[in-house]
């Protein structure tokens, strides 16, 4: 399928709908945009559609390069939003930053934002570092189910070198990341005490985040090659929810000197090798749907860039660019769902909010999605009521794979001291996003509620664990907040007990 055929009509939206103002016109120089759906991968792009296809069973071929690295087994659940610009430059608008991609999570779950200047992924040379490097984090957190941030960061920057190889079938992992060798030893590394303690270092500057990102990669490559053994146990203990640690420690108890073997292996006393994988790249599944993108839809895209790009916007300079986009969305097409949920959360005040949420529910009484707008505003307008309840229900049936839906259920039941009830929905919640600080917060509260007090705070330090540079503050204070009182109540937790268990 393709959306060539759509151009005629997206270019006369673009002259006749468009404002005058460049930056609000999603269809300059004549391309329209598509949404390709893969068995992993929502894809929404500016690329051609024959390049956005392409695109699409290439990051179907990456995930499956990537899942070697734990196992041929290994395959988790859950879709990845994948929002991917022509270029840098076209990237650049939402950040004023120069970056090739981030990576964030949203109500509806992960989203990718990338530069697709390097597509083909299988061309010879092409950079795909960035989009390995994201999709890394997002494979990882089910991998492990506890990570300190120098392993999650040193494991996603050893995958990031990964090479595909259709052409043999074959794709090798953890090549020498050339760049980051040079840096370390132009300018030295971090000890691995310091970075142990690396998220207690508050806000740094852009060189000595770069070199913490330096070190990672550093001494993940150097464990792999050089304590491979040992390494692996580490991961498994921590797979098994052991306290990251204790978990070291006993992995890596009585190895002595482990600075100066670092030091001789970033300096190359030890011959630098590289400790790659070279395992078989599985054929991907070939189903591929795609679509023209509605230019109201593509200015929401828009209006949800301007709004999570990293950069050094205010949030008041990214909302009034966002509202442009609504607007003229809303112009475009004044019943879309996608700015109508948009329009809900961008709103400050709860009545109003929930005022649109009962219009849009009205409108799209068979949209989960819809449901769980109508759920949040009741909760943000004080309405726990049967109401939200059955808001909570209908959105978890119509979208039982949304994590934002089934947490809003359990916490729901933990605000309503109804643990028993909220017990499932945080379970879910956690299998969709076992990474995520908020879900983990939930879960722990329930937890809590039942009387299961170390199953509780094992959680809750979790949670604190993958509170990485980006949460929001009030998330992250809820969460420190949370694990003092449990420590108060609790004491301390057993060090080797998983946090993530059944009922």
């Amino acid at each position: 399928m393709t959306c060539r055929l759509a151009l005629l009509g997206c270019l006369l939206a673009c002259v006749t709908g468009c404002s005058s103002m460049r930056a609000l016109c999603p269809l300059e120089g004549g391309r329209p945009w598509v949404e390709v759906r893969s068995p992993h991968f929502t894809v929404r792009t500016n690329l051609d559609a024959e390049t956005s296809a392409e695109a699409a069973r290439e990051l179907e071929m990456m995930r499956q390069g990537l899942l070697q690295a734990w196992g041929g087994s290994f395959d988790p659940p859950g879709t990845v939003e994948v929002i991917v610009l022509r270029n840098r430059r076209e990237l650049s608008e939402f950040t004023q930053v120069s970056i090739e991609g981030f990576s964030a999570t949203m109500a509806e779950g992960p989203v990718l934002v990338m530069a697709g200047h390097s597509y083909a992924l299988s061309e010879e040379g092409a950079d795909i570092s960035t989009q390995a490097h994201e999709l890394t984090h997002y494979l990882s957190q089910f991998a492990l189910v506890r990570q300190p941030r120098w392993l999650s960061e040193g494991l996603a920057t050893y995958l990031e070198t990964i090479a595909l190889k259709p052409e043999k079938q074959e794709v090798v992992l953890g090549a020498r990341h050339g760049p980051f060798l040079d840096i370390a030893r132009r300018h030295g590394w971090r000890t691995l005490d310091e970075l142990w303690e690396w998220d207690r270092r508050g806000p740094m500057s852009s060189a000595e985040s770069q070199q913490y990102y330096v070190s990672a990669w550093l001494w993940v490559h150097f464990f792999i090659s050089q304590h491979a053994e040992r390494f692996e146990r580490f991961q498994k203990r921590l797979m098994g929810g052991e306290d990251p640690r204790v978990a070291w420690d006993a992995s890596f108890q009585g190895v002595r000197d482990l600075a100066g073997q670092v030091h001789a292996y970033a300096l190359g006393t030890v011959p630098v090798h590289s400790p790659t994988i070279t395992a078989p790249l599985l054929p991907v599944s070939g189903d591929i749907d795609i679509r023209p993108l509605e230019p109201a839809e593509v200015h929401a895209i828009r209006a949800r860039l301007f709004l999570m790009t990293p950069g050094g916007s205010t949030p008041e300079e990214r909302l009034e660019k966002a509202e442009l986009e609504m607007a003229q969305a809303l112009k475009e097409d004044p019943g879309n769902l996608t700015v109508a949920l948009l329009r809900i959360r961008s709103t400050a005040e709860p009545e109003q909010q929930l005022a649109l949420a009962r219009e849009l529910v009205g409108r799209s009484p068979d949209n989960g999605r819809a449901w769980d707008a109508l759920a949040q505003a009741l909760d943000a307008a004080g309405y726990a009521t049967e109401e939200q309840e059955a808001a909570r229900l209908r959105a978890v049936e119509l979208i039982p794979d949304n994590v934002g839906a089934q947490e809003g259920l359990a916490r729901y039941y933990a605000r309503t001291a109804q643990p028993e009830r909220g017990l499932a929905a945080a379970l879910r919640a956690l299998a969709l996003a076992p990474g995520n600080a908020s879900v983990l917060d939930t879960y722990s509260t329930i937890l809590f509620q039942l009387g299961r007090c170390q199953e509780a705070l094992a959680t809750q330090q979790l949670a604190v664990e993958v509170l990485y540079e980006g949460t929001p503050v009030r998330l992250s204070q809820t969460v420190h907040d949370t694990l003092a009182r449990y420590e108060a109540v609790c004491g301390a937790a057993p060090s080797a007990t998983s946090p993530i268990g059944g009922e």
